[in-house]
């Protein structure tokens, strides 16, 4: 995902008058160094202008989940409204919005739930429409280790062991999936700074470690598979030393799997009032480390929320970051893990999680 710089291009000269009749060339180098010192500081337009961001489409588990949250009981039919919609309906025309997507994101417990036979399937339509799998990862090991905590990482989310992370990785090359991408599930943040029950708060440096002992498997099987971390904001954000922590992981990272941190995924809790100076605080660092990021566009549900009221808060959270706040990332990617949206795609009388995807390339039509 590293952007490539091109000698020629930056070597071109462009004719330039200062309107006095005299012509002059001015290098495009120069000319873009110029532009940018006359752009906003707190401007981070990391793939272009407002809705310019790959897309990534995050589909979620296939069962009928019946559980018990703050808001009372929720019962959804995940792989009627979600995976058959996409994947296992014979002849069903690709929908319109997928068109957009470049990676379909799922993740590790997803394909616990999966049969080879079903990935199968998955796999056959990603390659049909050319769009690679990126799986999010509980990518930290969770094998005892002398001086750890009792119980570490027990339970924790973002723990799993090699052999259960091995075992994943080979049902999806053998099912033939073209797995493009890994996104950890927040190792940093639950493997370093996370204080609660079976906390481990572990080093930088033995995250890094637990981290690579995870994605070994991964690395043999897809040698050019692209690995970014998600960490949530503004909890990273407020920490101490945040930015000096968040060089030695990118440090220790790259030391450990053999490999740099290719881009970084800020999960946004909408309901933080300092959500948005934090994201703009850290989509700088990450512009300054020449790190591509992306965004969870989604939203926080209350009590009283409707799918309707969840996508229209959605919409507007991508809406205000690119167009008022000037922050693109690299990948918008649609990501829930709430009971909303209720579908993948909309149907006559009910919108999904297209209509996003949909309103993002819009937002992007417009520029």
């Amino acid at each position: 995902m590293s952007t490539s710089q091109n000698p020629t291009a930056t070597q071109a000269r462009v004719p330039w008058s200062d309107g006095s009749g005299s012509k002059y060339c001015l290098s495009l180098a120069r000319l873009l160094t110029l532009l940018l010192a006359l752009a906003p500081i707190d401007s981070v337009c990391a793939a272009g202008g407002p809705g310019s961001g790959e897309i990534w489409f995050h589909v979620g588990g296939m069962g009928t989940p019946h559980w018990h949250d703050a808001y009372g009981d929720h019962q959804v039919n995940n792989r009627q409204a979600w995976w058959d919609s996409l994947f296992f309906q014979p002849d069903a025309p690709w929908p319109e919005a997928m068109k957009h997507v470049t990676a379909i994101e799922v993740s590790t417990q997803v394909m616990n739930q999966i049969s080879k036979e079903e990935l199968a399937k998955v796999a056959q339509v990603l390659n049909q429409h050319h769009i690679g799998l990126a799986i999010q990862l509980l990518a930290t090991d969770n094998t005892p280790r002398p001086g750890a905590p009792e119980h570490c990482g027990a339970g924790v989310e973002g723990y799993d062991s090699p052999e259960e992370t091995g075992r994943i990785a080979a049902k999806l090359k053998e099912a033939g999936i073209n797995l493009k991408y890994i996104d950890m599930d927040e190792p940093l943040w639950f493997g370093h700074y996370y204080n609660e029950k079976n906390a481990c708060r572990s080093t930088i440096e033995n995250v890094a470690e637990r981290v690579a002992a995870n994605l070994a498997a991964y690395q043999k099987l897809w040698p050019d598979v692209v690995i970014g971390d998600i960490e949530p904001v503004p909890s990273l954000t407020v920490q101490p030393n945040w930015q000096k922590d968040y060089q030695q992981w990118l440090q220790a990272f790259q030391a450990h799997a053999g490999r740099p941190l290719a881009f970084m995924v800020l999960d946004i809790d909408w309901y933080n009032g300092r959500w948005e100076q934090n994201v703009q605080s850290m989509t700088k660092y990450l512009h300054d480390q020449h790190v591509k990021f992306a965004m969870i566009y989604n939203s926080g549900v209350t009590p009283t929320t409707t799918n309707d009221q969840y996508l229209d808060a959605a919409h507007q959270h991508f809406v205000h970051i690119e167009r008022d706040l000037h922050i693109v990332p690299d990948i918008a990617l649609f990501a829930s893990w709430v009971r909303f949206p209720l579908r993948a795609i909309s149907t006559p009388t009910e919108r999904g999680q297209d209509f996003l995807v949909n309103e993002y390339v819009k937002l992007g039509n417009r520029r």
